[in-house]
């Protein structure tokens, strides 16, 4: 079997992607730093993030599949950034309460070998 690298340090998508494969797989954080402030549509932007984490991880490997994500909250055609402190969620939450918000979510795949 392949080695596969999820290029995230997130629990919740280590814990997806163990449900969805249910095998062994490597994860390899992406230093890349997002800039949710590019004058870009998110859907555009979503995908460049989800790329250049793949990328930045394929680069430190060998060999093997990189699977890298990103997803962004967009309210009012505008990003709302991951909240970085506990009153920020709170605030977040109360921001979009009752309110419409779209999640766009990109999905990268690179074959290193």
């Amino acid at each position: 079997m392949r080695k596969i690298i999820l290029a995230s340090g997130s629990p919740r998508r280590k814990a997806l992607l163990n449900q969805l494969i249910g095998a062994d797989f490597e994860v390899v954080e992406s230093t890349y730093e997002e800039d949710n402030t590019q004058a870009i549509p998110p859907k555009e932007l979503v995908m460049k993030h989800s790329i250049e984490k793949g990328k930045d991880v394929a680069t430190r490997c060998k060999e093997g599949i990189v699977i890298s994500a990103d997803t962004l909250v967009v309210l009012d055609n505008g990003v709302l950034g991951k909240p970085k402190t506990a009153e920020r969620a709170r605030e977040t939450l109360e921001k979009i309460s009752g309110r419409e918000i779209h999640v766009i979510s990109g999905i990268t795949l690179i074959d290193i070998d």
